[in-house]
């Protein structure tokens, strides 16, 4: 047949043609150039990176009547006759069907003949992994210490599959991938050299599809000109080959990302009508999200690990703003997972959707990494829409009006945030009402009057929040004054407090600090009352009626040691004693008689 397919066509004439493997190039023109080439070569690397193609060139090098700078000059008889295949010293051999023991050991018998033609009888040996272990150890001797006008060369795609014996007889070389520009580059080049009209996306696409291999991207090329006469377009390329644009995909996992499930369920539809097979388009899921991962971990040059042009390395680096990374590793996971299951499944779209739609919904998962998803985006919908957390606050129910003269400043609020047990409230606070409040000074009157429009919680009694503060000094007179109308109001207000402190009594005042003595059989009801709600109404009531911010303390006391305190005071002052005692018993009138 006339035609040759295009990796054929274009197979590398020479070392500087072959792309991607300088490393290896470079070194063999050396050693031939300076004819210090050893006996036994070992070529290993992927499909498709120029294995078969370099060790074809070195056999025209070495063989090659007018060599120049380590190349073959391609136009002397025995590089011609090697090109054609009809060189007899070059003899290529596949070890997938020529594996046994009897086959190696014919080989053998061939090595024992001088070469007829050339200088160096080279033997390449394709796929050298897929020899028996009997046939290895046959070549042992023969690779060991060939005749000297013997030439080995062995490739394999599976080097980890070489019995150690063989390659320490051998100079190993390990060919890499090809890389996107050197690819691209190429492609471009035989386009240009056979007057197609092409377009650069479609290109891209083939050598993505490639995963580096020449090989794959010039039979992938030759497979799509077929759609168009001297044409190459993107639209022929998916619908030859099968594969989806990365573009569609990054638009697949943004749509996942936020959530729009009917989007992404429309997306696989339309991927089965057009009969995709799920299995590449899962590997392309994969690559785009770890380029994601990639583009926000690193912050320099992140277009170096990537295998796409600049305008792709930055629409993933727009798209990574709003995807986490912790749904990236999540999403990575499932896809890897689905990846595995997919080819024992007996509807691979359900599967698939499913698969998806777990992706976008963390909240049915168990797993730690959908947990921490769940807290970013309840982190990142605070944050966007300025959400912060508020104490609820107690609103009295009706308008209240204060009016009230003092001498000394005076600070009035509508709501006082509760206060450390040291501290005051200080006259130059600044109050939270839409008026402004100055201070005023001795002997003036302010009136103030606020509307609340948020009734207090049903379980809560209302507390006044607009009260008068003042700077002077209370005492443990003045405290224990006010005690009784406390208690009074704490009966009403709070019937579960009323019986614990009914007995207590204040003992000791120290500027804003009050502490209350309860009876020793009171101890359980401590941290009651020390503690949350009770322990804010309790100040706040306390408070209100003493005009002071005061902080309460509550403490266990003998009896006997506040009746001291009692009399103690009641010996200073026998008249406030005595309206004290009656107050305290005010309860009792009906069974006790209190004379005046």
């Amino acid at each position: 047949m006339s035609y040759r397919a295009l990796y054929r066509q274009w197979r590398p004439a020479d070392f500087d043609e072959v792309i991607g493997q300088h490393h290896i190039t470079a070194s063999l023109k050396n050693q031939i150039s300076a004819r210090t080439f050893g006996h036994a070569y070992i070529f290993s690397g992927t499909r498709g990176t120029g294995k078969t193609s370099t060790a074809k060139i070195f056999a025209k090098a070495v063989n090659c009547l007018n060599p120049k700078d380590g190349n073959p000059c391609n136009v002397c008889e025995n590089c011609k006759s090697i090109i054609e295949e009809q060189f007899i010293d070059v003899v290529e051999m596949d070890a997938a069907s020529n594996n046994s023991v009897d086959d190696i050991r014919e080989l053998r018998e061939h090595v024992k003949f001088s070469p007829s033609k050339g200088s160096y009888k080279v033997y390449i040996i394709d796929e050298v992994h897929m020899l028996s272990q009997g046939a290895f150890n046959a070549l042992l001797k023969t690779l060991e210490e060939p005749p000297e006008y013997v030439v080995f060369i062995l490739a394999t795609t599976e080097i980890q599959k070489i019995p150690a014996t063989i390659l320490s007889r051998c100079q190993r070389y390990d060919f890499k991938r090809v890389s996107y520009e050197e690819l691209l580059e190429r492609l471009e080049s035989i386009c240009k050299n056979m007057g197609i009209v092409y377009e650069e996306e479609a290109l891209k696409l083939i050598i993505q599809k490639s995963d580096g291999a020449v090989r794959d991207s010039l039979s992938s090329l030759d497979q799509c000109l077929s759609a168009r006469e001297n044409r190459l377009m993107l639209e022929d390329v998916v619908d030859i080959l099968g594969v989806v644009e990365r573009t569609q995909v990054l638009s697949l996992i943004q749509m996942i990302a936020q959530g729009e499930g009917e989007a992404v369920l429309r997306i696989v539809d339309d991927l089965m009508k057009q009969g995709k097979d799920l299995q590449p388009f899962i590997q392309t899921m994969l690559e785009v999200y770890r380029d994601l991962i990639i583009v926000k971990m690193v912050k320099s040059d992140p277009g170096a690990l990537i295998n796409g042009s600049d305008e792709s390395v930055e629409a993933l680096k727009e798209a990574s703003f709003d995807i986490s990374q912790t749904h990236i590793s999540r999403a990575m996971e499932t896809l890897i997972e689905l990846s595995k299951s997919l080819k024992f499944s007996q509807n691979k779209r359900i599967v698939f959707e499913s698969a998806l739609l777990r992706m976008m919904h963390p909240e049915v998962e168990e797993r730690y990494d959908a947990l921490l998803e769940r807290i970013e985006r309840l982190e990142k919908r605070i944050a966007s829409e300025g959400i912060r957390p508020t104490k609820p606050k107690p609103a009295p129910s009706q308008d209240h009006k204060v009016t009230q003269e003092t001498s000394d400043n005076v600070v009035k609020a509508s709501e006082i945030e509760k206060a450390s047990s040291d501290e005051e409230v200080s006259n130059d606070k600044e109050v939270s009402n839409d008026k402004e409040n100055p201070l005023y000074s001795k002997g003036q009157t302010q009136e103030v009057e606020t509307v609340e429009k948020e009734s207090a919680p049903a379980e809560k009694p209302e507390i006044e929040h607009l009260i008068e503060f003042s700077d002077r000094e209370v005492d443990l007179k003045a405290v224990r004054a006010i005690w009784p109308e406390f208690l009074e109001k704490l009966k009403h207000e709070r019937k579960g407090l009323y019986p614990i402190l009914q007995n207590a009594q204040p003992t000791e005042v120290d500027g804003g600090k009050c502490v209350i003595s309860l009876p020793p059989d009171n101890g359980l009801f401590l941290a009651m009352l020390s503690t949350g709600s009770n322990a804010e109404y309790l100040e706040e009531a306390f408070s209100n009626g003493i005009q002071k911010r005061m902080h309460l303390e509550f403490n266990l006391k003998e009896p006997e040691a506040v009746s001291k305190s009692v009399d103690a005071d009641a010996s200073d002052s026998p008249v406030d004693s005595e309206e004290a005692v009656r107050s305290y018993f005010k309860e009792f009138e009906d069974v006790l008689v209190i004379k005046k």
